[in-house]
């Protein structure tokens, strides 16, 4: 028995000998053919019959084909069901079947397998063969045991689908007159490919747009000679090549012999997007356009025309007219403020013309629909403020279109009252005066500070007026508006106005305003009123407290902060009718300086070592303190009455002091930082491979040795490690040196670092080395 020992082909390649030399031309294409879309697939299950087991399907191990023998003489067929779905709707150009071999009973035989189309079965057996309808002729193929035994199935498969058959079945088995013949068997893979190649018919495009507005059926009007026009086509058979074009037609609706077909690239996501041909559309013309798409084997079919009339002349200017305010008037005007008018707007014999945008000077921006096209629109104004006003307006036609602007002039009359505003103090009452200016006012109608409307008549003297009295002390400005009113309910503009109510602060001065915590201060407070009796303070968060005033009215008066910040100072004066007046305000400093902090020991420059105490020393040159707390590092906080401690740092490098004051009553002081090195104790570090000034006798997988004598006192072991490495630990021994070796598995540098330790947990600090074993 022969059998193959030739690598199967990719997939790819095999795809682009089954593709290579296709050309496929499609009448109304104007553009070359796409790469077509393949695909690859196993049987979706396959068969092996044997004579010897009748009523079996065999399902497992090599496909058999023909006679074999054992201990009995089998005669057997290969079935291969093929899922064929993917190809319905569409042009399947080639189909090849590849039927890879794995055995051949006897190379000296000529390969007599044939495949056959049989009709769609149901249970395949030995006893229960599928009728064979037709035989398809393999490719030429002179090796004995072949990987690519290739057949050409297209016509079947295309008539298959053409009945409406999702699968079909081919039989792989030995030609009739051989097929008992036990040299002519051969063995095949169950895994048989089915190559194809096809397309998919694209489908019609959708989305059509006409100057970024959707195509609905109806005609729409566009103000463009040279429209931008847009559609979304749709292929299921995407081609990274760029193949799918769209085919663009354009006419007038009045001559489609005018018709122009382009064909139109496609930038991207689908999307065709060009414009109507130069020189088609003319103004007032009624235009139409289609679209397809072409993927370079088929078109698909067109779309539903988008029509549209071109419109590229702007509309008239409109005519605008009021009955209530006339045109270009004067003083002192029409109407009033606060009175509404109507406005009507005309097209102005554009008969086009299905809107207006308005707005100007008291008129805010709007736009109103005209009753019909080339028709009118009302809108009612209501000036909200008085003198000289415009509206200003344009007609829009139906494509969109603006026409120029048409400007209306004129005066509204002044109907807000006018407002006589006292000078208010807290405590005081205050008259306002109001004038009417509106013809027929009855009353006036006042807000203040935005709250409930509050109403005065309007006399004979076409004025009114009202009292207030502020007695608690508040906002020093408040918000007035004041309008009027007829006996029909006619109400006048608004005169928006402020008055301010003098809160009568008294003067507040601290002296001295900044010192520390514990210093005596003097307030002095001046009143800014006559009466004054007594007088509120409050400092920072303290309650308030009332101290009488002195005859003149004025008031002087101690105090000493207990804790640092800066607090406010407020103080109001009290008059004999017990009114309050509003906060007069000052400040209070009170500082807690920081320590001071020196060591004659360790400094920001490095000195001292590891284990080695230092003497710290503290003072309070401004702030008396009876204590200090301090800390080192994160170490708790400790309390001293003295003014020295001492401290022994465990490791090198930079330390930081923590220092406060306390004074008697408990204040605390600002922190004080205090920076400061610790030199570091560094071991000596020898090898006998690694000599000073001699040669080096290191080598890759040789121990190095090494001996480390530390300077820091009681240390009783050496940390040591490679970069990158975990640190590893030896003893110090008896005659004050630690050794280790180092085995390197290769040439090269590596770099060394030793430190010692001692029971305390004082540590050396690192002593960094590189060293390079040389090649052996």
């Amino acid at each position: 028995m022969r059998t193959s020992d030739r690598p199967w082909r990719g997939a790819g390649a095999l795809v682009a000998a089954l593709v290579a030399g296709l050309v496929v031309a499609v009448p109304g294409t104007a553009h070359a053919a796409q790469q077509p879309n393949w695909a690859m697939s196993n049987p979706a299950k396959w068969v092996t019959t044997d004579s010897k087991q009748p009523h079996q399907e065999i399902t497992t191990g090599d496909a058999k084909v023909g006679a074999w023998r054992d201990d009995k003489h089998h005669i057997g067929k290969s079935y291969f069901t093929f899922d064929i779905t993917r190809f319905k709707g569409t042009q399947l150009f080639t189909a090849n079947l590849r039927t890879p071999e794995k055995a051949a009973n006897d190379c000296a035989k000529p390969r007599a397998t044939q495949l056959w189309v049989v009709q769609p079965p149901k249970k395949i057996t030995w006893a229960h063969q599928p009728w064979e309808s037709s035989k398809i002729e393999p490719n030429p193929n002179q090796d004995c045991v072949s990987p690519a035994v290739v057949w050409n199935v297209a016509e079947p498969i295309r008539k298959a689908l053409e009945k409406g058959r999702t699968e079909i079945t081919f039989v792989l088995r030995i030609a009739e007159q051989f097929q008992g013949k036990v040299e002519y068997g051969r063995t095949y893979d169950p895994a048989a490919v089915l190559s194809t190649t096809f397309n998919t018919p694209p489908g019609t495009p959708t989305d059509l747009k006409i100057d970024a507005r959707a195509c609905d059926g109806t005609t729409r009007f566009i103000p463009s000679l040279t429209p931008r026009v847009r559609a979304t086509l749709h292929d299921a058979d995407p081609d990274p090549s760029g193949g799918v074009t769209g085919r663009m037609a354009f006419w007038p609706v009045d001559a489609p012999e005018q018709r122009v077909e382009v064909a139109a690239p496609v930038p991207g996501a689908g999307v065709v997007d060009t414009q109507f041909p130069e020189g088609m559309v003319k103004d007032g013309g009624t235009y139409a356009f289609a679209v397809r798409t072409e993927d370079g084997f088929a078109n698909s079919e067109w779309s539903a025309p988008c029509q549209f009339t071109a419109d590229v002349t702007a509309p008239s200017a409109p005519k605008i007219s009021s009955t209530t305010y006339q045109e270009n008037g004067a003083p002192p005007g029409d109407g009033g403020q606060g009175l509404p008018g109507q406005f009507t707007f005309d097209a102005n014999g554009a008969q086009d013309v299905v809107a207006f945008t308005y707005d100007g000077v008291g008129v805010p921006y709007g736009r109103v629909e005209a009753d019909a096209p080339g028709g009118k629109a009302t809108i009612t104004i209501t000036p909200d403020r008085d003198g000289p006003l415009y509206v200003q307006v344009q007609s829009i036609d139906r494509a969109g279109l603006r026409s120029d602007s048409t400007t209306y002039r004129f005066w509204v009359r002044t109907t807000a009252p006018w407002v006589q505003r006292p000078l208010l103090e807290l405590g005081k009452p205050g008259q306002f005066v109001l004038n009417a200016t509106q013809d027929g006012a009855t009353r006036f109608v006042y807000q203040i500070d935005g709250g409930a409307e509050q109403t005065v008549p309007v006399g004979e003297d076409r004025k009114g007026r009202f009292t207030l009295t502020y007695t608690e002390p508040g906002a020093e400005w408040h918000d007035l508006k004041v309008w009027t009113v007829t006996a029909a309910g006619a109400r006048s503009g608004v005169t928006t106005s402020s008055f301010t109510v003098d809160q009568v602060r008294p003067e507040v001065d601290t002296t001295p305003w900044s010192g520390l915590v514990g210093e005596k201060r003097t307030i002095t407070v001046t009143p800014a009123r006559d009466d004054v009796v007594s007088y509120v303070y409050k400092i920072g968060d303290d309650p308030e407290q009332q101290l009488p005033a002195a005859p003149d009215g004025t008031l002087t008066f101690e105090y000493t902060p207990t804790v640092k910040g800066t607090f406010d100072v407020l103080v109001a004066s009290v008059n004999a009718a017990g009114v309050r007046s509003g906060w007069g305000e000052s400040a209070i400093d009170a500082e807690a300086p920081a320590p001071v902090v020196t060591s004659n020991d360790y400094k920001n420059q490095p000195g001292g070592a590891p284990g080695q105490t230092g003497t710290f020393t503290f003072s309070s040159p401004r702030l008396p303190v009876v204590s200090y707390k301090y800390r080192f590092g994160d170490e708790p906080w400790q309390t001293t009455t003295g003014t020295q401690v001492q401290w022994a740092p465990k490791k090198p490098g930079y330390h930081y002091l923590y220092v406060r004051g306390v004074t008697d009553t408990g204040v605390e002081s600002d922190d004080q930082s205090y920076v400061f090195q610790v030199k570091p104790a560094l071991p000596t570090l020898t090898s006998p491979q690694f000599p000073d000034g001699g040669p080096v006798t290191a080598r890759p997988n040789v121990p190095i040795e090494y001996v480390v004598t530390p300077a820091l006192a009681g240390s009783h072991e050496v940390l040591w490690y490679v970069a990158f490495n975990t640190p590893q630990v030896v003893p110090v021994d008896a005659d004050g040196k630690a050794r280790f070796t180092v085995t390197m598995p290769s040439s090269g540098t590596f770099y060394l670092t030793v430190s010692s330790r001692t029971p305390e947990g004082v540590v050396s600090g690192n002593l960094e080395r590189s060293y390079s074993v040389p090649q052996q």
